[in-house]
């Protein structure tokens, strides 16, 4: 593949780590938390066999006046992409919805999200 062909993104992220339930969550962030203040955060949640990344291309067609003034918020599930943890064979969908109610905490406390699932993010 020719570099030059590659997908450049029009809104990059930013990564951040977060110690959540004994695992080390990947975050993928867009916009300002204090910027945005007004408006509910948008939380990404992907599916299996997925990671944050993928929404990537999403966030870059979202309208101009949507995307200004909100913060976008998508983790790598456990057991997906840059996210680490304790060895385990499985995880329950217990183990992500208690994972999801810590990312809440970590990132906007009780504050109301627009939460969006893809696939098993959905079903979580």
């Amino acid at each position: 593949m020719d570099p030059s062909s590659a997908y450049q993104p029009l809104r990059p992220a930013r990564s951040e780590f977060a110690a959540l339930r004994l695992h080390r969550y990947h975050v993928q962030v867009w916009g300002d938390a204090v910027r945005a203040a007004a408006r509910p955060p948008l939380v990404l949640v992907h599916g299996w066999m997925d990671v944050a990344a993928s929404y990537q291309f999403m966030v870059d067609a979202l309208a101009a006046h949507f995307f200004d003034d909100r913060f976008i918020i998508a983790p790598d599930w456990r057991g997906f992409g840059l996210t680490t943890g304790p060895a385990c064979d499985h995880y329950d969908f217990p183990d992500y919805l208690g994972d999801l109610d810590a990312l809440l905490d970590h990132y906007v406390g009780d504050q109301p999200v627009d939460l969006v699932g893809h696939s098993m993010g959905g079903h979580v």
